[in-house]
């Protein structure tokens, strides 16, 4: 419960970034990319903060990586990322679906696999099911997970607020209300 009220909350952050908009109200497309455990830090008092925009890059900006540098942690990076190809919210997107597996399952998702290895994965699309690493999990929770962690980002939520609406309604429908 708690894991999911704290994606939830990154979720409801991530959102809050994707939707900034510049002083005429032109949306800015935000993307992180590079939305991992260790950019979520939850304070004292319980609020959750989503940091370290600083491989951050807006859709509109004229700055581009260069060919051959991969920008982000490898574990939990989109696939159209990894290719080099331009990333939207659902590069987030699919990262958060990556901590939701690992929360789901209590492991790493690519644990044992080096880089190279994690990039073939992720590339051929072989994301194994939560269900296959631990069988108790719900059925609701995989189909949310597998979702935001699907190889084609246009069958991923559309949105931050998407994911976690079903998560709040996963959280409601259950005992995994936590606040």
């Amino acid at each position: 419960g708690m894991s999911l009220r704290t994606l939830s909350d990154v979720l409801q952050g991530l959102h809050y970034a994707h939707e900034l908009a510049d002083f005429d109200g032109s949306p800015l497309g935000v993307v992180h990319r590079d939305v991992t455990p260790h950019n979520v830090f939850v304070t004292y008092d319980g609020q959750v903060k989503v940091v370290d925009f600083g491989i951050a890059k807006a859709m509109n900006s004229s700055h581009e990586t260069r060919t051959g540098m991969l920008k982000g942690k490898v574990g939990y990076m989109a696939p159209e990322q990894a290719r080099g190809e331009r990333v939207d919210r659902r590069a987030d997107i699919f990262s958060v679906g990556v901590m939701l597996w690992e929360a789901a399952v209590g492991k790493r998702l690519w644990k044992g696999l080096n880089e190279v290895q994690i990039l073939h994965q992720l590339l051929a699309g072989e994301i194994p099911s939560p269900r296959s690493m631990r069988p108790d999990i719900s059925s609701q929770l995989e189909a949310i997970i597998m979702k935001a962690v699907a190889s084609d980002r246009e069958r991923r939520h559309a949105t931050a607020l998407e994911l976690q609406g079903e998560l709040e309604d996963l959280m409601d429908s259950g005992n995994e209300r936590a606040t």
